[in-house]
């Protein structure tokens, strides 16, 4: 995935992120893209990867926004802090924990010059890999965080609204993959979530654990949707959004 443990510069930068609460975002909406207008072809490709951008952009930033609410709330700030701790005194156990998210089965690029060796369509499967990969464990988190005794109405709106997002992209990377490659089929085969039964668990340690890391995955997995989607548009599109491309 994007951020590799393996590289030093960016386990400082995991570091930094598993300590800082002070994330803040911009809230972004976007009205849906009717599907008459894309079989009319109304709907231009700068106007679906602007549609894309705009809910992977908005996930990402809600994904941060729950993450600094875990460390800050009293529901979770505790078990929360504690996991961080015992990371930074064991960073063998840290990466190892962190580099098991499901989806970093995926083969994918790490640079610029990697992206440019995919064609277009396998680039674009992969985005919907990811995207499918999260369905699943969106709509456990959901489920448990409804019944999560204390578990902040806040938290659980955003989690909802993301969930909402990532099935409404997962149709929008869709409509974007049909129109470059018209009559061709999505790839349904994706990385399978095996972390059901901790995040059920009754064990409070096991079960806030299970939390943190599905929030760090997802914080990740967000971070390279937006980052891929931004790319095939400078590549298909091109114009400003070129600038933002930074492996």
């Amino acid at each position: 995935m994007v951020l590799s443990l393996t590289q030093p510069s960016l386990l400082g930068m995991l570091l930094l992120l598993l300590v800082s609460n002070v994330l803040q975002w911009e809230n972004v909406s976007s009205a849906p893209i009717q599907d008459n207008e894309v079989e009319n072809g109304a709907v231009s490709l700068k106007d679906l990867f602007n549609h894309a951008i705009t809910l992977s952009r908005t996930t990402n930033n809600i994904t941060m926004e729950m993450r600094k609410l875990f460390f800050s709330d009293d529901f979770s700030s505790k078990m929360f802090k504690k996991i961080v701790l015992g990371f930074l005194k064991d960073k063998k156990h840290m990466i190892k924990t962190l580099n098991s998210c499901h989806t970093f089965s995926l083969h994918t690029p790490e640079t610029v010059e990697e992206a440019g060796e995919m064609s277009l369509e396998e680039f674009l499967k992969i985005i919907l890999s990811i995207v499918y990969a999260w369905d699943n464990p969106l709509h456990h988190l959901v489920t448990e965080l409804r019944g999560m005794k204390g578990a902040p109405d806040e938290i659980l709106l955003k989690a909802q609204g993301i969930e909402t997002l990532n099935k409404e992209l997962l149709k929008s990377i869709m409509t974007i993959l049909r129109k470059v490659h018209p009559g061709i089929e999505g790839n349904k085969d994706y990385p399978v979530w095996n972390d059901l039964e901790s995040l059920q668990a009754d064990d409070e340690e096991l079960h806030f654990f299970a939390l943190y890391k599905l929030f760090y995955c997802l914080r990740v997995d967000a971070y390279t949707v937006d980052l891929y989607l931004k790319y095939l548009m400078c590549v298909l599109v091109g114009g400003d959004i070129c600038s933002s491309v930074k492996f």
